[in-house]
């Protein structure tokens, strides 16, 4: 299914006016300006490397800085490779949600297989916030597509993948990866809410949203949609389910109320029972309270 992990990268500006995109490369850049500040904050030894040292940093749980945390992370992954077992395993302890994600974003980089279990580890845990369940989803979810795909998704335009081969995901391993991370979606623990959290702009709790205005659709891109929901072809008809998040419309509610109960897919049938959760909570989210 070519839209496995649509979700994970799903562009609900029109729903809840996110941001449309988030650079890693550009957060990146960001981050390497904390360079110096971070030095001044290490207990400097000559007993430790200084990748050790920001692990330790990292660990602490009075820095919670995100670019801090993410310069000294992906410090880690470049060049200190056998560390990045303990950074995984640092990430399960951590409850901030901004200094998860500051730490957990250079993982992006490494598809290590050695991260996988404990990043399931955190999806599992029920008792861990939704935007952290949510990003390590997301970090599995590239993990389990190709670099090129990765780079699209993620806008990684100049940084590229470190790892090394020992470490690297088998296509045995990749396979098993990609059955768990789509199997989420559909889950009543966390999938609606990885909807919410994982999209572009699923940083948007680390920096402001730049973006907020409600893109408009055209009656000419409705019409289309509506078309191709009673295409006889399974692809166009996902498609248009797909597209209903960014199409508010009257009556889009009972269209997909009906895919959930008559489309000959399975598949799309959960995909619509999905999208209907999915916007009565945002509808939630957004009434006064």
């Amino acid at each position: 299914m070519k839209m496995i992990f649509a979700f994970l990268m799903l562009f609900l500006v029109p729903v809840l006016g996110a941001n449309p995109g988030f650079s890693l490369d550009a957060f990146a850049e960001r981050a390497e300006k904390s360079a110096a500040d971070v030095a001044k904050e290490l207990n400097w030894s000559s007993l430790k490397s200084k990748e050790e040292l920001y692990i330790e940093y990292i660990a602490n749980k009075n820095r919670k800085d995100p670019q801090r945390l993410f310069y000294c992370a992906k410090e880690v992954v470049k060049n200190k490779e056998d560390l990045i077992p303990d950074l995984a395993n640092i990430l399960v302890l951590i409850e901030d949600e901004d200094k998860f994600a500051g730490a957990a974003l250079p993982l992006l980089y490494v598809k290590d297989r050695r991260v996988v279990e404990p990043l399931k580890k955190v999806i599992e845990d029920k008792n861990k916030r939704m935007k952290i369940r949510g990003l390590s989803a997301a970090i599995l979810a590239t993990y389990s597509k190709n670099e090129a795909y990765a780079k699209e998704k993620w806008n990684m335009a100049k940084q590229i993948i470190y790892s090394t081969e020992f470490n690297l995901l088998e296509k045995n391993e990749i396979k098993m990866l990609q059955e768990y991370v789509d199997a989420l979606k559909y889950r009543e623990d966390i999938g609606v809410d990885m909807y919410l959290w994982i999209k572009p702009g699923i940083f948007d709790f680390v920096q402001p949203d730049e973006n907020t205005e409600t893109v408009k659709v055209g009656k000419e891109k409705k019409e289309a949609v509506l078309k191709d929901l009673k295409s006889e072809k399974k692809e166009k008809r996902e498609n248009a389910i797909y597209a209903l998040l960014s199409l508010p419309f009257p009556g889009r509610a009972k269209l997909l109320e009906d895919i959930s109960k008559t489309d000959v897919d399975l598949g799309l049938r959960k995909n619509a029972k999905l999208y209907l959760k999915l916007l009565e909570r945002v509808k939630q989210e957004k009434s006064p309270k």
